[in-house]
């Protein structure tokens, strides 16, 4: 997808630093800025999430929990979206981070939805299959 070309004027520590990420990544340095952009622009949308690298790559996180907001939205739904059903489960959060949650879930669900999938799709088999000998059957 083409995109309109905008001049931006960066501090030169800025600058640095997208350069550095963006060779650690093997990304170029238009790639890196955008998603910093973009992932700001969320965090900004829905305060008490933030972004983390996971071995799967850039994920969203509830803050002060380390969970994922896939996960929490994944037993959400399997409560039938019935919070006291929910919060029974995850016990722990508080209401503002489900609340952060489920602020983003509206804004991102295609996102999340995608999220919750692949990750129901790693079964045992699956798992045992794609990474033979390090996973052993339970």
């Amino acid at each position: 997808m083409t995109t309109p070309t905008k001049t931006l004027r960066l501090r030169p520590q800025l600058r640095v630093e997208i350069d550095r990420i963006a060779r650690r990544s093997r990304r170029t340095f238009s790639e890196v800025t955008q998603d910093l952009i973009e992932e700001a622009l969320r965090m900004r949308e829905c305060p008490g999430i933030y972004f983390a690298d996971e071995p799967g790559g850039r994920e969203v996180k509830v803050a002060g929990s380390g969970l994922g907001v896939w996960e929490v939205l994944r037993d959400y739904l399997a409560a039938g979206r019935d919070e006291r059903t929910f919060r029974k489960a995850l016990p722990q959060l508080s209401a503002a981070q489900v609340k952060a949650c489920l602020l983003y879930y509206r804004r991102y669900p295609r996102e999340i939805d995608a999220e919750i999938r692949e990750n129901a799709a790693l079964t045992p088999g699956v798992l045992q299959a794609r990474f033979r000998g390090l996973v052993s059957p339970a």
